[in-house]
C-alpha cells in the first residue's frame, strides 16, 4: 500500500505545475546559473506534461511551434513565430483606396498609407531549409508557400515594405510584406532567412548550368524503358508502394487504362482502381491535367477528373489548367507527363497514362484474340434516347451490357458490325431483348449533371456523388437483368461454352458501379490487350465519347491499331525532389488562381534534400545506372505562375544546344517532330536546334571528321485525315513545317548542307520513320508506328529525355510547358567509335543499343550483328541505312502505303492509291516478299508530295489559326 501510495503521489507531483522562480536572473550567483537553468527545464518539462497548458496558444507562441515543426522529411526546424502579414500584398507597395485609385507613392506617403489603409493579419511565419510558408495559427492551415528560387530575397524597411519594422519576402512567383513587433525582430527574421537561403537554399537561387531551376545532381539512381509496356508497369509497381504521396502530371489521363497487360486479374491493375486502393490506405493523391478547349481537342479532362475524384474525393485531388478565357491562353497546352512516388522516384518521358499509349517492342497491329476474331453487334442504345452531354459526373454508361464472357468468349462492345463466329439472333429479336432488359428504368441512362451554376473547375464540398443517386436505380435493374441473363445466354452460347459451376449456382451478377464489360474483363482467360477505346488509330479515327471507355473506336477485324513508341525513364533521390518541386510549385500556382479559398485543396510542400533515400524493388538492379543529372524545364508566367510575364525558363533548349555542340561522335534523335531551321535568320520558327545541328556538321565536314546525325520520327503526323482529302488539313500542315525545316525551302538543313558543298548529306545525317505490318482477318496490312519520343542521345554517354518536342510549342518556353532530365553517365565500359577504343556510359550506350535492336529487328532473332560501333561505315552504311532502304522498297512494293517518294502530288496520289497493291493481287508473293523486312525501320521519304503547298488554305479554320500553333 506505501509504495502504490508513493507511485501515486510522484504521479500526482509530475501533473502538478512547480513554481517558478521568484528570483530574478540578474541575482543569481554565478556558481547558481546551472542550478537555475534546471529549475527551468524542470518547470517546461512539467508545463508540457499537463495537456491544457501544453496545447495552450500561448505555450505554442512561445516555443515557436507548429504542425509543421517537427516533420522529419522537411527538415529542419528552422526559425518560427507569429507575424503580422499584410493582406494583398502580392501586388507592389500602394494605397489604391480600394481600386479608385492607382498611384505610385513617395516614401513618406507610403509610410503613411501603409500605417493607415494596410490591413494586417496574424500569422505563423515558418522557414524551412529550402522554402517559406505562413499558416493561419488559428486552423494551422497553410496559407502559402515561397519556394527558394534565383529571384528569392528579402528586403527590410520603409522603402521597400512602407513600415519600419515591415519585411519583404519574394521570389519570381509571389511576394509577401510581413510586420515585425519591432525592428530588431524583423533584423533577426532577415538574418535567418539570408543564412538559410545561402545555405540550403543555395541550389535554387544561385545561376545554375542551362539556367535551370536545379542543379546538376550526382549520384543519382536512374532507369529507361522503352515503350509504354515496361514504363506503366513500373509506375503501377510505384504506385503500389507508395507511403505518403502520389503526384501526376498529364497532358492527358485516361482514368480506365490498364496499366499491366495481359490482365489476369481483371481490372485490378486499372489505374483509378490502383489510386482508389492507395487513397482509401490513406495516400494523398495530387493531379494536374491540362484543360483543353473542348471544341478543339477531344480528350474530355473534365470526364477523367470526375472519374478519379469519385474514387475517394478525402484523398484524390484533382485540378485543371488553365481557364482559358480568364488565363487568355488558348493555343498552348501543359504537356508534362510526370509521376512521382513519395518526392522520392520521378518517372517523366513521353509517355501519358493514356489510351493508346501502351505498346511494346513488337508493336503489334491487330488485338482480335479474346474475341476470337469477331464481335457480337450490339444495337447503340443511341438510337433509343438522346445522347448525354460529356460533362457528366461519373455517369453510368448508356451501354449497360449483359456480362455474357463465358471461358474465352467475351462481348467487344464495337462501334461496326463484323462477321461473327458464334449464332446471332435476328434483329427483332436483339431489338426486343434490349428494350425489355434495359426498360426497367431509363431514367438511369439520363442521369446528367443539373444546372445548379456550379463550376466545373474543382469539386464542391458536398457536391453528390450520381453513383449514390443512382444505386437504388441499378437495384431495381439487376432482379430483371438476372431474369433475362439466362435466356441472351442459351441463345448466344452452345452448352459447352457454359461454366457447369456458373450455371449450376447462377452465380453471374451485373456488378453494382462498374460497367459491364468491366466484369468480362474479370473472367478468365482474358488475352485482349487493348480495350475498347484503347484500340486506336489516330489517323482514320480520333477520340470521342471518352465517357464509354470499352466501346470501340473503330472495328478492330477491318481496321489495325496504330502501334506507338515511346521513351520514358525514372530518376531517384534528390533528381526526383527537384522533379517533385516543379510539380508543386505549378499546383500551388494553380491553387492560388483557382482553388484559393476551398480548404480541401491545400499547397504543398518540398521534402526536404538532406538524406532523401527512394525504394524501387520493382526496378531490376540491371536497370540502374549510377548517374549524374539535371531536371529542366519550359515555363513562362502563364504555366509556372512567374509574377513577370517576361520571366521565362528554357533550360530544355539550352540543354540541347549545348550538348549538341559538344557532341564528339554521333547525335541519336527520336522525336514526334522535326520543327526547327537550320538558319540564323529566325522568322516563323526560332527554337535553334537546327541551326547548332547544321554548324556541328559542318565542324565535321571542316575538319574532315566521321560525325553522324539519326533522326527517327513519325511517317506522317497523328492527326484524323487523308493526306489527300478535305479532312486531312492540320495532318498537312504539321507535315509541311517537318518538311520544311528538313528538306524543303533554303532554310531546310539538306539544302544548307548542300549549299555549304557537301554533296552527300546522308554521309553526316538521315531521317527514318518505323513500320511494321501483319495479318488481319486474312488479309496483310501494314500501319506506320508513331514515333511520341523526345530523346536524344549523344556519344554514349549523355541523354536528354522528357516530353519536349523538337518545336517551338516545347522548346522557346512561353508556349507549351515542358519537362525533361539531362543525363551525364557515371559508369564507363570500353567501347569503340569509328573502330576507336571509346569509353561509353553504360545508360546512354544501353538505350541506344536496346533501340538500335528493336528498329533493326534484332531482339528475337539468331542474327549476329554488331552494334557496338554506331558510326563506322559498316554498320552506318552497310546495316542501319541499307536495311532502311530495303525494308521501304518492300514495304511500297508490297502494299503500296504512303507517305513515299513516289507521289509528288496529289494526282499521282490519286493514281497511286487506286493501284492494287501486290497483298491483294498476289498475297503469296507479297507474304514470301514481306519475310525479308528485317525490324522496323524504313526511310522517311523526303520528296513525298514536294511539288505540292501543304500549308492550309487561307479561307480554311486551319489557315485562319497563327502560325504558331503548328511550329
Amino acid at each position: 500500500m506505501k509504495s502504490l501510495r508513493t507511485v501515486d503521489e510522484k504521479r500526482g507531483r509530475r501533473n502538478v505545475l512547480p513554481r517558478f522562480p521568484n528570483k530574478p536572473d540578474i541575482l543569481v550567483p554565478y556558481e547558481q546559473l546551472s542550478q537555475r537553468r534546471k529549475e527551468l527545464e524542470d518547470y517546461l518539462s512539467n508545463l508540457l506534461n499537463i495537456e491544457i497548458y501544453r496545447r495552450h496558444s500561448e505555450t505554442i507562441n512561445f516555443l515557436d511551434v507548429s504542425p509543421l515543426s517537427f516533420v522529419g522529411d522537411l527538415g529542419m526546424k528552422g526559425k518560427e513565430g507569429t507575424i503580422l502579414k499584410r493582406t494583398g500584398s502580392g501586388a507592389k507597395t500602394r494605397c489604391n483606396f480600394l481600386g479608385l485609385l492607382e498611384c505610385g507613392l513617395c516614401i513618406k506617403c507610403n509610410y503613411l498609407s501603409t500605417s493607415l489603409c494596410g490591413k494586417w493579419q496574424k500569422r505563423h511565419l515558418v522557414v524551412k531549409d529550402t522554402f517559406v510558408a505562413y499558416l493561419n495559427p488559428e486552423d494551422g492551415r497553410i496559407k502559402s508557400v515561397i519556394l527558394m528560387d534565383n529571384g528569392f530575397g528579402i528586403s527590410l524597411g520603409v522603402y521597400t515594405t512602407g513600415s519600419r519594422s515591415g519585411m519583404q519576402i519574394s521570389n519570381l512567383s509571389r511576394h509577401i510584406v510581413i510586420k515585425c513587433w519591432t525592428k530588431r525582430k524583423a533584423k533577426e527574421w532577415m538574418e535567418f532567412i539570408q543564412e538559410v537561403s545561402n545555405r540550403e537554399g543555395k541550389d535554387f537561387i544561385q545561376t545554375n548550368p542551362h539556367n535551370s531551376f536545379a542543379p546538376y545532381r550526382p549520384y543519382i539512381s536512374a532507369t529507361w524503358f522503352v515503350d509504354g509496356a515496361d514504363y506503366m508497369s513500373a509506375v503501377a509497381d510505384a504506385l503500389e508502394n507508395a507511403k505518403e504521396e502520389i503526384f501526376i502530371a498529364d497532358w492527358w489521363l485516361s482514368p480506365e487504362i490498364h496499366m499491366k497487360r495481359p490482365m489476369p486479374g481483371g481490372d485490378y491493375w486499372r489505374l483509378d482502381k490502383i489510386l482508389r486502393r492507395k487513397a482509401v490506405q490513406g495516400v494523398k493523391i495530387f493531379i494536374l491535367i491540362y484543360k483543353e478547349i473542348e471544341v478543339a481537342l477531344g480528350i474530355n479532362s473534365y470526364y477523367s477528373k470526375q472519374r478519379l475524384v469519385e474514387q475517394c474525393p478525402e484523398n484524390i485531388k484533382v485540378l485543371r489548367h488553365p481557364d482559358h478565357a480568364r488565363a487568355g491562353v488558348l493555343l498552348w497546352a501543359h504537356h508534362e507527363k510526370i509521376v512521382v512516388i513519395d518526392q522520392s522516384l520521378a518517372f517523366l518521358g513521353g509517355i501519358d497514362l493514356c489510351y493508346g499509349r501502351w505498346d511494346n517492342s513488337e508493336h503489334r497491329l491487330t488485338d482480335l484474340e479474346s474475341i476470337h476474331q469477331s464481335s457480337i453487334y450490339i444495337p447503340s442504345r443511341d438510337k433509343l434516347t438522346n445522347t448525354s452531354s460529356k460533362k457528366v459526373l461519373g455517369c453510368i454508361d448508356r451501354h449497360v451490357l449483359l456480362p455474357l464472357a463465358i471461358a474465352t468468349n467475351t462481348i467487344a462492345m464495337a462501334t461496326t458490325r463484323s462477321m461473327p463466329l458464334l449464332p446471332m439472333m435476328d434483329e427483332k429479336t436483339k431489338k426486343n431483348l434490349v428494350l425489355s432488359t434495359l426498360s426497367t428504368d431509363n431514367s438511369l441512362f439520363m442521369l446528367q449533371e443539373k444546372g445548379d451554376g456550379v463550376k466545373c473547375n474543382t469539386p464542391e464540398l458536398h457536391k453528390k456523388n450520381l453513383f449514390d443517386v443512382a444505386k437504388t436505380t441499378v437495384d431495381k435493374m439487376k432482379n430483371t437483368v438476372k431474369v433475362k441473363r439466362q435466356e441472351l445466354i442459351n441463345m448466344v452460347y452452345t452448352s459447352h461454352e457454359m461454366d457447369a459451376d456458373d450455371v449450376a449456382e447462377n452465380k453471374l451478377s451485373l456488378p453494382e458501379s462498374e460497367d459491364a464489360v468491366d466484369y468480362a474483363c474479370s473472367l478468365q482467360p482474358a488475352t485482349k490487350l487493348w480495350l475498347g477505346k484503347d484500340y486506336t488509330n489516330f489517323i482514320v479515327k480520333d477520340f470521342n465519347d471518352l465517357e464509354k471507355p470499352y466501346q470501340d473506336l473503330v472495328d478492330r477485324t477491318t481496321t489495325p491499331r496504330m502501334p506507338w513508341h515511346d521513351i520514358g525513364v525514372l530518376v531517384q533521390n534528390a533528381a526526383a525532389r527537384d522533379v517533385a518541386r516543379h510539380f508543386i510549385q505549378r499546383w500551388n500556382a494553380v491553387k492560388l488562381e483557382k482553388a484559393n479559398l476551398n480548404p480541401c485543396y491545400p499547397y504543398l510542400l518540398p521534402k526536404s534534400y538532406q538524406n532523401c533515400r527512394s525504394y524501387a524493388p520493382f526496378v531490376k538492379e540491371a536497370n540502374k545506372h549510377n548517374v549524374k543529372c539535371q531536371v529542366l524545364r519550359s515555363v513562362s508566367s502563364w504555366s509556372a505562375g512567374f509574377l513577370d510575364s517576361e520571366t521565362v525558363e528554357r533550360s530544355i533548349q539550352e540543354a540541347y544546344i549545348q550538348a549538341i555542340s559538344k557532341a564528339e561522335r554521333y547525335i541519336y534523335i527520336e522525336n514526334q517532330f522535326f520543327i526547327t531551321l537550320a538558319s540564323m535568320d529566325k522568322g516563323l520558327v526560332k527554337n535553334q536546334i537546327g541551326e547548332t545541328l547544321l554548324k556541328r556538321i559542318l565542324r565535321a565536314h571542316r575538319e574532315g571528321a566521321v560525325f553522324r546525325v539519326f533522326v527517327v520520327m513519325p511517317l506522317l503526323p497523328g492527326f484524323e485525315g487523308e493526306v489527300g482529302g478535305p479532312s486531312g488539313k492540320a495532318l498537312r500542315a504539321i507535315t509541311h513545317w517537318n518538311y520544311n525545316s528538313i528538306s524543303r525551302g533554303k532554310d531546310a538543313i539538306l539544302n544548307q548542307l548542300l549549299e555549304a558543298g557537301i554533296e552527300d548529306p546522308s554521309e553526316y545525317i538521315t531521317f527514318h520513320g518505323l513500320r511494321t505490318h501483319s495479318m488481319l482477318n486474312g488479309t496483310m496490312v501494314t500501319e506506320l508506328i508513331y514515333v511520341h519520343s523526345k530523346l536524344m542521345i549523344i556519344d554514349d554517354n549523355t541523354v536528354i529525355c522528357g516530353s519536349a518536342n523538337i518545336n517551338d510549342r516545347s522548346m522557346v518556353a512561353t508556349r507549351d510547358s515542358e519537362i525533361a532530365v539531362i543525363i551525364h553517365d557515371q559508369e564507363f565500359e570500353d567501347g569503340r567509335m569509328n573502330d576507336i577504343p571509346f569509353l561509353c556510359g553504360k545508360f546512354a550506350s544501353s538505350l541506344r543499343k536496346k533501340l538500335f535492336r528493336e528498329h533493326l529487328g534484332l531482339l528475337n532473332t539468331k542474327e549476329d550483328i554488331n552494334i557496338d560501333d554506331a558510326i563506322i561505315k559498316s554498320f552506318y552504311k552497310d546495316v542501319w541505312c541499307a536495311r532502311s532502304e530495303r525494308n521501304t522498297e518492300i514495304y511500297e512494293e508490297v502494299f503500296h502505303c504512303v507517305p513515299t517518294d513516289k507521289v509528288v502530288n496529289f494526282a499521282i496520289l490519286k493514281q497511286f492509291q487506286e493501284k492494287v497493291p501486290l497483298s491483294i493481287s498476289d498475297p503469296l508473293l507479297a507474304q514470301e516478299m514481306v519475310e525479308n523486312i528485317k525490324g522496323h525501320l524504313v526511310n522517311l521519304p523526303l520528296n513525298f508530295l514536294c511539288n505540292e503547298d501543304l500549308k492550309p488554305a487561307a479561307a480554311t479554320v486551319e489557315g485562319m489559326m497563327p502560325t504558331a500553333l503548328w511550329t
